[in-house]
């Protein structure tokens, strides 16, 4: 089974993603900076880095031409 999403649905998808990333890495920034937890500081990071990857890659998936 192949899910074939247009490019509509996959430009919301990224934006909403990008959000997710946004405020989740501002969540876990603040809680690790209020916990002086560098490994949490370090999740916030990589959260930020996989929304913002996951995004792109929605962005640059091209249309099947059938």
């Amino acid at each position: 089974m192949r899910l074939r999403f247009n490019k509509v649905v996959r430009t919301s998808i990224a934006d909403e993603l990008k959000k997710a990333s946004t405020y989740g890495g501002i969540g876990l920034g603040l809680l690790g900076y209020s916990l002086k937890a560098p490994y949490v500081l370090l999740a916030a990071f990589l959260w930020w880095i996989t929304c913002q990857a996951i995004a792109n890659l929605l962005l640059a998936m091209e249309d099947d031409e059938e």
